[in-house]
């Protein structure tokens, strides 16, 4: 397990050490339980007994909740393993963000460092999120009002210069991903549009994650569960030679 002095920092989000398909799912801005669009729904945080955030990792709060009531050998989050007790709903941004500014400010220091802001803002709003990191250099004098190298809630929330209010302007998102192509008609290219690294291989989440986008099973918490179930059950018989 990771120790969770790092898993409380936004600087490791993607941690190398994660699941394949969960840094797939956070590279696209998808829950890590679901893969769907993160900003589709409301996120929820895992925090301690304490109710303090036990990671930073977002979830659609629904999932996070699954995860929570249906955890096997202890509650750990899916991505880093920390360990945590429950879960907290992140106020949602357009009707409370001095709300949701508290809620992801995981060290309660008002401010937010510029990793802080991709992961965050990646995570949280319907945005053009590669063009956004690619950018975000250039843009972070405009933003860091004070020029203290962080960003503290009034800066993040000012009205016309603030960076909640460049980003909705400059930053939409982008027009669509790539279709999925149909499994019946041409199986090679549906492997090889989940199979992303190139590999010539897919794990056993990364089958689920496939199968899940495929037939738009997202909203269902009760098919996700199916399907995760149908494909632990045959992984045995297609990789007959273990290796995963």
């Amino acid at each position: 397990a990771m120790a969770a002095s790092v898993c409380k920092s936004y600087r490791d989000y993607k941690p190398d050490n994660a699941p394949e398909v969960a840094k797939r799912a956070i590279e696209y801005c998808e829950c890590v339980v679901c893969f769907d669009e993160m900003w589709k729904e409301q996120a929820g945080l895992f925090v301690t007994s304490s109710n303090e955030a036990a990671c930073p990792h977002l979830l659609h709060l629904k999932c996070a909740q699954d995860v929570c009531d249906n955890s096997r050998g202890g509650k750990t989050c899916p991505v880093c393993r920390a360990p945590f007790d429950g879960v907290r709903a992140v106020p949602i941004l357009g009707d409370d963000p001095d709300g949701w500014f508290n809620a992801i400010d995981l060290n309660n220091d008002g401010c937010l460092s510029k990793k802080d802001v991709v992961a965050v803002l990646k995570a949280q709003l319907p945005m053009d999120y590669r063009r956004f990191e690619a950018e975000i250099d250039g843009f972070w004098k405009i933003w860091d009002i004070k020029m203290t190298g962080f960003i503290d809630k009034e800066e993040f929330l000012a009205p016309d210069r603030g960076l909640l209010a460049f980003v909705n302007k400059n930053f939409p998102q982008a027009g669509g991903v790539r279709p999925v192509p149909d499994i019946r008609s041409d199986k090679t290219a549906w492997f090889k549009y989940f199979d992303e690294d190139g590999s010539e291989g897919l794990e056993e989440e990364e089958i689920v994650r496939a199968l899940i986008k495929t037939f738009e099973l997202s909203d269902s918490a009760q098919k996700i569960a199916a399907i995760r179930d149908i494909v632990r059950a045959v992984w045995p018989i297609f990789d007959y030679d273990g290796s995963g």
